[in-house]
């Protein structure tokens, strides 16, 4: 999939509102270091840095054109080309944010633990997952593939409901 900052800017206000509320609500009031896990063009590292005014904070997404555009607006923070999956931290990080990343890899069950056991003591990971799948894009996506010559190449696969509460 390929991003475009410029396009996600359009959108940058709607966009970082959740990313604030996140952020606002990490119980911990210091940090030494942090790392934004899909970072786009840098509006979150952004809030986290204003949260976090002292700490080394480095910004990861796997887009290059989301980096080059987190590098023009935030010259001084460090922001690295990288595919969230394979990341390492060099060290344990007091704060790892993830707004509206991780729901693009798979095998959440082994990616949590292991985000988890990057953390220093007392460090949080902080995730906002979107729930959209119900939107009218989504299932539009899904009634159109259903319908077309590619729908024997879905057959089988499960789609999303929305349960409601009993």
């Amino acid at each position: 999939m390929t991003w475009s900052a410029k396009q996600y800017s359009v959108f940058e206000d709607e966009r970082t509102r959740p990313v604030r509320d996140l952020v606002n609500a990490i119980p911990r009031d210091h940090a030494a270091v942090a790392v934004d896990l899909g970072c786009g063009p840098g509006n979150s590292t952004e809030v986290l840095a204003e949260r976090y005014p002292s700490a080394a904070i480095t910004g990861l997404d796997s887009s290059v054109d989301m980096i080059e555009a987190a590098r023009v607006r935030l010259p001084r923070m460090q922001f690295d080309v990288a595919d969230i999956a394979d990341w390492q931290a060099s060290r344990p990080m007091d704060v790892i944010l993830a707004n509206a990343s991780l729901q693009w890899l798979p095998d959440h069950h082994t990616l949590y633990p292991r985000l988890v056991g990057l953390l220093s003591e007392g460090g949080c990971l902080a995730v906002q997952t979107p729930d959209n799948l119900m939107e009218p894009p989504h299932r539009l996506v899904r009634d159109i593939a259903a319908k077309g010559r590619w729908a024997s190449k879905i057959e089988g696969v499960r789609h999303p409901e929305r349960h409601a509460a009993a």
